[in-house]
């Protein structure tokens, strides 16, 4: 995209200043050369997106248009009805807390422009440019990974029942619970991103813990880490 498309591509850009854009200029003028990543930027106080790379334009096709037009809420509604509830969650948080984060790491499908139904690994990275906060948001097309690993029938750790120590197996609510858990969220930010109540929360954690044999959260996720990917 060039930067004399830029006047059109967001209203966040008129209150800027010119080192702001000076900047912005520089990662427009030079994202594309990472032809295997995707690259959207986007300002999470305006709920905007701003830029995106030739790979992400291709990937959207003709949602490219209405991304910019509905931001974060119509990407939301191309992703799988059965995990947007909690990326939305988990994206809220993350924009909605203290700047001085770790990156956010999401894994989830989406359809993409033709309609087809994508893995994505979703990173998320906060910079403070001026008085403006700015997010990069990189996304991998992981779909060959998940397809191989179906054809080897490797479970990535979901099932702990088969691992030899006894380990039941974990419900789909409680692989979030923990991936949560493994962000360092508290039981009352869980049960806010998932919207269910503090003390379900706390049941999963502790049902979490039961399962995995340990006794505490510190070692809940060490061992977790070595089972499945967090």
């Amino acid at each position: 995209m060039k930067r004399n498309e830029i006047n059109g591509m967001s209203k966040p850009f008129s209150y800027a200043k010119h080192s702001f854009l000076s900047r912005i200029f520089k990662i427009l003028d030079t994202d594309n050369s990472a032809k295997g990543v995707m690259i959207a930027v986007s300002l999470p106080e305006q709920n905007g997106f701003l830029y995106f790379n030739i790979a992400f334009q291709i990937f959207l096709g003709d949602y490219t248009d209405k991304l910019l037009g509905q931001s974060w809420q119509f990407w939301f509604e191309n992703i799988c009805p059965q995990e947007v509830r909690i990326v939305k969650g988990r994206v809220k948080n993350f924009f909605s807390a203290p700047f001085d984060r770790n990156d956010l790491i999401l894994k989830y499908h989406i359809y993409d422009g033709a309609k087809n139904l994508i893995y994505l690994r979703h990173e998320i990275a906060l910079h403070k440019l001026e008085n403006c906060t700015m997010a990069v948001n990189y996304f991998y097309d992981i779909s060959e990974k998940e397809r191989i690993e179906n054809c080897l029938h490797i479970k990535n750790g979901y099932n702990l029942a088969d691992e030899g120590n006894g380990m039941q197996s974990i419900s789909n609510r409680e692989k979030e619970v923990l991936a949560l858990v493994a962000e360092g969220h508290s039981s009352k930010q869980i049960a806010d991103i998932l919207f269910i109540s503090n003390h379900t929360a706390i049941s999963h954690r502790k049902h979490l813990i039961e399962k995995f044999r340990v006794k505490n959260t510190a070692q809940l996720i060490k061992k977790a880490s070595k089972i499945m990917e967090l």
